[in-house]
């Protein structure tokens, strides 16, 4: 009986303990879960919480308002002029022709183009951040295993010390090498600590929030050909460029201001000449501007195109790579190479993986920013 007693009670001691390792690892499934950060939940994070963005929403109320002030000044000022003894000044042309409405009707355009492209911007910085984060946690990879390779390497060479097969000064000189990894590793260890403060406040979380950042693959069957050329696409852009459009905007106000003017003064006075001349700026100002889009877009096209050829050669190299190693490490296998030869080799492939991710996410800046020139979901 006693025996039956020890086996039930080892029994349940078992299921218990199965039963509590069941809800601890499911607890750290939850917390890690919980812990993970995408792209796309930082990003609407970052928006959500953008001053940038809260000035945006306020001068665009602000402006709604002014049209409405604007519109009931309209009919005030079209009730005077019915009265014989209306006297009215340029303002009052103004708002009697419509003018007024038209400045204010341009300016809430420009400003909701502005909220976009802030939008957009945001969504960038993000992107960078995430990307530089990745980059960071692959160089402190790199980093730890140069530090445990340096260290074996320098347990041999106190060895071969004692006895009398190296110098001093060669032993001093790894242990230098050493210390040169143990800081460098921990100069990467605060910049990877400040790349997360860096994300933090982008979307105004507590400083010492950590998360295990996810970021999508592109498409390895992405087709540049897809891409738009910029010549199809200028049309596009300059309609929804908020350089571009605030300085065509305040050369067609302008020209309202000078239809205006020319109701009391001619084209010969100082007033009216003063004020084609401001005219004129505008306009070569928007052209400029017009050119300078042009030059851009080409040149962001040729990064792009260059950025993915850059990508498919490192790919290439990172394939060669992979190979070197497998066939370093059946070298291995027949004692051909030691383990410190197949350290090495290793972290030649690690630094190989670090130059790939690097294009990698040089390319994908680039096709993003590309992109939302033309595609205004981006």
């Amino acid at each position: 009986m006693k025996k039956n007693r020890r086996i039930v009670l080892f029994i349940m001691i078992v299921v218990f303990t199965l039963f509590n390792s069941i809800i601890k690892f499911k607890a750290f499934a939850n917390d890690m879960q919980n812990n993970i950060l995408t792209l796309e939940k930082a990003q609407s994070e970052a928006i959500l919480n953008s001053n940038i963005l809260k000035e945006d929403n306020r001068s665009l109320e602000t402006l709604h308002d002014e049209r409405w002030k604007t519109k009931r000044q309209e009919k005030q000022v079209k009730n005077r002029k019915s009265s014989s003894e209306w006297d009215a000044t340029l303002e009052d042309y103004k708002y009697e022709s419509g003018d007024k409405s038209k400045e204010v009707d341009m300016k809430i355009e420009s400003n909701e183009i502005k909220l976009k492209e802030d939008e957009k911007e945001i969504k960038r910085k993000v992107l960078t951040s995430f990307q530089d984060i990745l980059i960071k946690q692959k160089e402190l990879d790199i980093a730890k295993k140069n530090m445990e390779h340096e260290s074996k390497k320098l347990e041999i060479l106190k060895l071969k010390n004692k006895l009398g097969k190296i110098s001093d000064i060669d032993l001093e000189s790894s242990q230098n090498k050493y210390d040169e990894f143990v800081t460098s590793l921990s100069t990467k260890k605060i910049e990877l600590e400040n790349l997360y403060n860096s994300l933090n406040q982008l979307m105004a979380h507590e400083m010492n929030e950590r998360y295990v950042v996810v970021l999508d693959d592109i498409d390895k069957d992405f087709d540049i050909e897809n891409i738009q050329r910029p010549e199809n696409i200028m049309d596009m852009v300059l309609k929804n460029r908020y350089d571009y459009i605030n300085l065509k905007n305040s050369y067609e106000i302008q020209n309202l201001n000078l239809n205006n003017i020319k109701i009391k003064y001619t084209p010969n006075t100082y007033i009216y000449q003063e004020e084609e001349r401001t005219l004129n700026n505008y306009k070569e100002s928007y052209k400029e501007k017009e050119i300078s889009i042009k030059n851009e877009l080409e040149n962001e096209y040729s990064q792009l195109i260059l950025s993915k050829e850059k990508l498919n050669d490192n790919e290439q190299i990172l394939k060669n790579s992979k190979t070197i190693l497998e066939n370093k490490y059946n070298l291995f296998e027949y004692g051909r190479l030691s383990k410190m030869d197949i350290e090495n080799a290793k972290i030649d492939m690690m630094n190989k993986e670090l130059d790939y991710m690097n294009n990698k996410f040089e390319f994908q800046r680039n096709l993003d920013k590309y992109i939302s020139n033309y595609d205004y979901v981006k």
